[in-house]
């Protein structure tokens, strides 16, 4: 125990120590991260900054690019058709020489299919152009004599920055484009020192005036990829360029772990305008920035921390240790015993040390009342559960698939077939009317402690008393069938010791029903019960009723007789076929006769299998072999009332 203590003493010195350098390391941690997310911020702010006078010099670029090929590609499509030369029919010196002598970078001749028939480019030679916004852009050009632009963009073939002019002359299949380099362009153009400054200096400066900034570039995402505009060649992967244009910002942790690249999108400060050469563009920036100044400052932090806790905790839990055993661990010595025979369930023994005025003395009073509590607890539970048990059975729980009525909620339920058993005392309004009300109660708390252990004893429970009825469920229809019998037969006990004492006997009707049903809780939060949904249920109530018409004392239905496991092992046969209230459809009623007197139940048995044979064609719509049957079974018992109702049902 002294050991256990010592070594309890010294993991928590231990953990608080780590604890605390821990939370420092923490702390130092955030300060560093927030430090770099503020300088990465800024690193994009910045570039903000710097695109949008990089867009400015595309778009005055673009315009002078526009506005220079609005002039040449009508002359050039003029020269063509004065000098009655076919496109295809050029040769690569004459096609050089109209780049030249017009000023353009390369040309290209489209046809109505999409196709690059002519160019002074090989590698774009016989190129076709797929089913895109691009092609129906294309479609608008074919011989409306206009010179149409469709902005900037990125070459499939060389990955750099371009803009494209298109111009369909009339009465013409073909589409005359032309194509600028941007970055040489502009290098020549008004803006030639501006333009070379932003490609080679603008954004590489971020990465020369902060040691961890590693690395920045803009890329423009084309038809053909995402394109870097400062690294000729780079592209971006498809995957971040998805996540980007869908969440606007995307990180990723590089393999070694310190380093960190961050994608988002660039608004333009011109807004979102479709004929605007770049705006419309999705532009991304990178940062990828070094995180491992956060990461070095918690390992200095935490290894200073190990170094003060290796030299100081060895005399911190010396000290600690020796206090500890003479304050605490020896009194607690004392109550170890006691704390023993609690845990191993031994309420009655006394606990020691009760009147020590110190912690340990409080310690020993709050065991002695914690004895009292469990054990007071205890008894109480137990008569809390045995009387919970009396209003919700434990069968109920067990088949909502619940352990304890602690575990119940509001609209738990399960699907189950079950065999619905209705009883009824015959008359029982006429002879209440006889007495009092506490006689009333008398008399049906006696009869229903003859019944319910009946229904317990065969694997059933009873769902719910309706005054004088008793409403069972029981998994199987042969537990059902032989709790009605049994009840039948203590019956005639409880009319005995009524008979005993001058009072008549009394009579019940029992009926089953067998199908599917639904167990479950219905109410509200503060008052819930337990109860059965189902047609079912309703069927079994209609037949314990039709008890009285056919003055039988055991009616079930067609579905618990088909669920029997042997229905031969009973005395049963049909009494009609009949449409109950509430129901369309005809129902197959059958009367148990085990305890009728040995007379009658030979008759009956003599005109079972007639009956059964009647109502087997009667079902299948033959009514001739029925009646035959039935016709028979009347003449082995003339005037039954079974046969005579089954023949009515013939017609």
């Amino acid at each position: 125990m002294k050991r256990k203590v010592g070594l309890f003493l010294l993991m928590v010195m231990t953990a608080i120590t780590l604890g605390a350098a821990v939370v420092v390391s923490l702390v130092m941690y955030r300060l560093v991260s927030d430090k770099q997310a503020r300088e990465i911020s800024s690193l994009e702010v910045s570039l903000t900054d710097r695109f949008a006078i990089f867009e400015t010099l595309l778009r005055s670029q673009h315009g002078r690019i526009k506005a220079h090929m609005e002039k040449v590609l009508p002359e050039i499509a003029a020269e063509l058709a004065s000098l009655g030369r076919d496109p295809v029919s050029l040769s690569a010196n004459e096609l050089n020489a109209l780049t030249e002598k017009y000023g353009v970078e390369h040309i290209y001749f489209i046809d109505r299919s999409h196709k690059v028939f002519q160019t002074n480019l090989p590698g774009d030679m016989n190129l076709v152009f797929p089913d895109s916004p691009f092609t129906k852009f294309l479609d608008t050009v074919y011989g409306n004599g206009k010179v149409m632009s469709d902005g900037i963009d990125m070459s499939s073939l060389t990955g750099t920055l371009r803009t494209y002019s298109y111009y369909g002359p009339k009465d013409q299949n073909f589409i005359v484009e032309t194509s600028t380099e941007i970055r040489e362009s502009l290098s020549s153009g008004d803006f030639g020192w501006m333009g070379k400054y932003f490609f080679q200096d603008l954004f590489t400066d971020a990465t020369r005036s902060n040691e961890y900034v590693k690395d920045l570039d803009i890329y423009l995402v084309a038809p053909s990829g995402a394109w870097s505009l400062l690294n000729v060649g780079r592209k971006l992967a498809p995957d971040v360029v998805e996540r980007v244009a869908k969440t606007g910002r995307d990180e990723v942790v590089n393999p070694d772990g310190r380093h960190v690249t961050i994608y988002s999108r660039y608004a333009s400060v011109a807004g979102l305008q479709k004929d605007d050469p770049i705006s419309h563009k999705l532009v991304i920036r990178q940062i990828t920035y070094d995180t491992g100044l956060a990461r070095e400052a918690v390992i200095k932090v935490f290894l200073s921390s190990m170094a003060v806790l290796a030299l100081m905790l060895p005399i911190v839990f010396w000290i600690s240790s020796r206090l500890l055993q003479r304050q605490i661990l020896d009194p607690l010595f004392n109550l170890r015993g006691e704390a023993a025979a609690i845990a191993e369930g031994d309420l009655e023994h006394n606990i020691a040390n009760t009147d020590r005025r110190d912690e340990i003395g409080h310690l020993a009073r709050s065991f002695d009342a914690m004895r009292s509590a469990v054990r007071n607890t205890i008894v109480d539970l137990k008569e809390t559960n045995l009387s919970i048990e009396r209003f919700v059975p434990r069968a109920f729980l067990a088949m909502i698939g619940k352990a304890s009525i602690v575990s119940v909620n509001l609209g738990d339920n399960m699907r189950q077939e079950m065999t619905v058993l209705f009883s009824d005392i015959r008359n029982f309004t006429t002879l209440s009317e006889q007495m009092t009300p506490d006689e009333n109660f008398a008399f049906i708390n006696s009869y229903l402690q003859f019944m319910g252990p009946i229904i317990r004893d065969h694997n059933g429970f009873i769902d719910k008393y309706i005054g004088d009825a008793i409403m069972a469920l029981f998994e199987t229809a042969d537990d059902a069938l032989r709790a009605s019998l049994a009840m039948l037969e203590s019956l005639e006990r409880f009319n005995v010791e009524r008979q005993s004492t001058g009072l008549d006997p009394v009579s019940i009707g029992v009926g089953l029903n067998t199908g599917s049903l639904m167990l479950g809780t219905i109410g509200e939060k503060h008052r819930m019960d337990g109860t059965v949904i189902s047609d079912a249920v309703n069927l079994a109530s209609r037949i314990e009723s039709l008890t009285k018409v056919y003055r039988v004392g055991i009616l079930i239905s067609q579905n618990t007789y088909d669920r029997l496991a042997d229905p031969k092992a009973y005395d049963i046969r049909p009494i009609d076929v009949v449409v109950v209230k509430g129901k369309t459809q005809p129902v197959t009623l059958l009367e148990v006769f085990d305890l009728n007197n040995p007379a009658e139940r030979s008759a009956k048995a003599r005109t079972r299998d007639h009956l059964l044979s009647g109502v087997e064609a009667l079902v299948r719509g033959d009514t001739k072999t029925a009646r035959r049957y039935f016709e028979d079974s009347l003449a082995l018992l003339p005037g039954d009332p079974a046969a005579t109702n089954l023949l009515k049902s013939c017609d």
